[in-house]
Formats: C-alpha cells, structure tokens, sequence
C-alpha cells in the first residue's frame, strides 16, 4: 500500500457529499485565512519574523485554493493523501508565528475541523494529533502555559469530532433535499402519466380496436364476395398493421401506469406476452427484495429497460431463447438480459461490432435502442453495458441505483 493510500478517506466522497459540505468547507479555509492574516501582522512587527512571514506565506494556498474551487475539486482533495500530508505538515508549521498566542487554539480547532468534515472521525484524529502535541508545548512554561495547551488540545479533538458530525447531518440534509425534489418529479410525471394514459385509452387505444375489427370485417366480406387474392391480402395485411399498431399502444399503456402487483409479475407479464407474439422461449427470475429497494421510479424504468431490450432481440438477434434476470446487490438492482442469438454486431456491416443490439443507427454513432437503454440507466445515476455472451449471443447488464429515500437510510 502506497504512502497516498494509507492517508486517503477510507470512503470516496461522492458529489452530493461534496456539494453539500461546501460551505462549510469555505467557512472554515476563511477562518484559517483570517488567523493568518493576524499571524502575518505578529510577524512582520517582530524585527526577526521574516521567517514567520514565509510560514505564513506557504500556509495560505492550502486555506485559499479549497476556499475558491471546492465545488469543482473538492473529490480530489478529500481522497489525495499527498495533499492531505501536506495540509498536515503546514498546518504545524502555521503554528509557529502563532507561539503563545490564543490564536493558535483557534487555527488548530478550525483546521481539525475542516479535516473532520471530509476526511472522516479517524482520519482526522490521526492528522490533528500533532497538532495536540504542538499546543502542549508551544505555550510558555508553567500552570498557566500547561492549562492553556490543555485546553487548546481538548478544543481541536472537540472540533474534529463536531467537523465529522457536522458532515455527517450536512449531508443527510443534502440526501433529504434530494429525495424531496425526486419525490415532488415523481408526483408530477406520475400526474402526467396517467392524464397521458387515460387519454390514450379513450382516444387512439379505442379507435385503433375499432379498425382492427372494420379491417377484419372487411378482408372476410372480400374473400366471400370473391374479391382477387391480392385485394383480399391487402386487406389483412392491414388488418395486422392495425392490431400490431393497438397491441403497442396497450403496451404504452402499461408503462404509463404502476403496476400494483410489483415488478416481478409485471416483468413475468411482460415476456409472457412478448414469447406469444414471437415464439421465443423466455425465463423471468427476480429477485424477492427489488420491489423494496427498486422503488415505483426505478421499477417503471426496469420495466421499460426489458421492454426495449426484449423488442431489440426480436428485431435483430434471431434468438431461439431469452433469460431475464433482475437481481439486488448492495441496493442496487441489477437487470441482465441474455440471448443466444447472432452475438453483437452480427449483419451491420464493418466496425458495428460491440455496439449491442439496438434499434438503428442513431446520430453520431451508436443506435436507438442501445442510446435509449443506457439514458435510462444514466437518468437513475447507473449505467448499461453489452458484451458476448460465453456461448454466444448477447448479454446486456443495467445497473440501477437506489433510490434517494433507500440512500438516505444507508446514510443515517
């Protein structure tokens, strides 16, 4: 293990954890800035301190630079254990203009807090100890001198544990914020939705079942009146375009609105349905736990990632047989699609290869279906990724994180 790794958070802040520890974080670099502007003026009053001066001067980038782009490098300071070394050698050298003075217990409490906010209770502590010991010996000799580095020690493991549980309900704020705006866009598209689905239903659902049965009322009288076969085969070919036209819009439907019965039996529905339209033998195996961590927005997209996946198989793959699996692991769902078809790439040409089975081409390469899949995934903070399956075909994996309400227990 590297010098770097030793000192590197033993978690990965993530955005929402930097974001939302970010004015604290600059609050905190200002204090230190401000000690060291007081620092400064002691060491240019001393007719010796050009050194304090230079201490000074190589202490302030470390408060100035987060202080000015936390919102944009934050990550990589929290996680750079060079970086953080180094704030700890600096912060005991700043201390050295300070010998004697209170403001010593105040840079040293502020930068134990700042540590605790990103760097987590351990960590922290590991760094602030030799600022502890710096303070028991950098006041002048005596009971008084002991007493005041006594205290100056107390405050700055106090403030690291007060800068870690800070951090800590900073960013259980940030994650309830986020599940109440995520909560607020469900209730709207859910609104939406069902006005969506309820004017479907009474509009191109119900004239779309009226034209397949005047379709098939019309081939029948042709074929008794003895209309010519071709006339006759029109006539129910346009019939089926009708009823495939009405058999996807029951589709739409279903994925305007939740299905009650959870994701495992609308999943199971789902392939039923598409085996009978295709004849392609398919397995449907969830796992017990998704609808409680999936959640109704993340289940309605599972259900529409199948959904597509499924159609992309019958339009390209050729399969004989489809597996679909949806797991749980670490509260995150996993969807895996699998096919022994003609494998990726098959029959679209040169460099097409590994660009999955989707739906033609789109726009600056890749293809509808593929892009469609993958920006449902990334909608849900996940991803999706296609690769050969071992013994041929076509095995495509969506990954769907939890839900800001299942994030926001895992937290607290």
């Amino acid at each position: 293990m590297s010098f770097s790794e030793r000192l590197s958070p033993p978690h990965a802040m993530d955005a929402l954890t930097q974001r939302a520890i970010g004015p604290a974080v600059r609050l905190l670099c200002q204090v230190r800035l401000v000690v060291l502007a007081f620092a400064l003026v002691l060491a240019l009053l001393d007719g010796a301190g050009w050194l304090g001066v230079f201490l000074v001067v190589l202490a302030a980038p470390f408060s100035f630079v987060p202080a000015l782009n936390w919102d944009t490098r934050g990550r990589f300071y929290a996680r750079n254990g060079i970086l953080l070394a180094g704030d700890t050698a600096v912060a005991v050298v700043a201390l050295l203009p300070l010998a004697g003075s209170p403001l010593m217990a105040v840079y040293a409490a502020a930068t134990a807090a700042l540590w605790g906010l990103f760097a987590g209770l351990r960590l922290a502590l590991v760094m602030a100890a030799p600022l502890c010991l710096y303070q028991l010996t950098g006041y002048d000799g005596g009971w008084r001198g002991l007493v005041t580095g006594l205290a100056g020690t107390v405050l700055t493991i106090v403030m690291t544990w007060t800068g870690t549980h800070l951090g800590r309900r900073l960013r259980r704020q940030a994650v309830q914020s986020a599940e109440l705006a995520a909560a607020r866009a469900d209730q709207a598209a859910l609104a939406e939705r069902l006005s969506l689905a309820r004017d479907l239903h009474d509009t191109v659902a119900g004239d779309l079942a009226g034209l397949a049965l005047a379709a098939r009322g019309l081939a029948e009288r042709l074929a008794r009146e003895g209309a010519a076969a071709e006339t006759v085969a029109v006539a129910r070919g346009l019939g089926i375009a009708v009823r495939t036209a009405h058999d996807h819009t029951r589709r739409a439907l279903g994925e305007l609105r939740d299905d009650p019965d959870g994701l495992a039996a609308s999943l199971a529905d789902t392939a039923r349905r598409w085996t009978e339209r295709t004849g392609v033998a398919t397995t449907v195996d969830v796992d017990p736990e998704t609808d409680g961590t999936a959640g109704p927005h993340r289940a309605r997209h599972a259900r529409a990632v199948v959904t597509e996946l499924l159609e992309n198989v019958r339009k390209h793959a050729r399969a004989s047989r489809v597996e679909v699996a949806v797991s749980v692991r670490d509260g995150v769902v996993r969807v895996r699609v699998a096919d022994d078809g003609v494998g990726l790439g098959a029959g679209l040409g040169a460099g097409a290869a590994g660009r999955g089975p989707g739906g033609g081409r789109a726009p600056g390469g890749g293809r509808y279906g593929m892009r469609g899949v993958r920006e449902r995934a990334q909608l849900c903070g996940g991803d999706a990724t296609w690769e050969p399956g071992p013994g041929g075909g076509t095995v495509v994996t969506v990954v769907l994180p939890a839900e800001p309400a299942r994030a926001l227990r895992e937290v607290a």
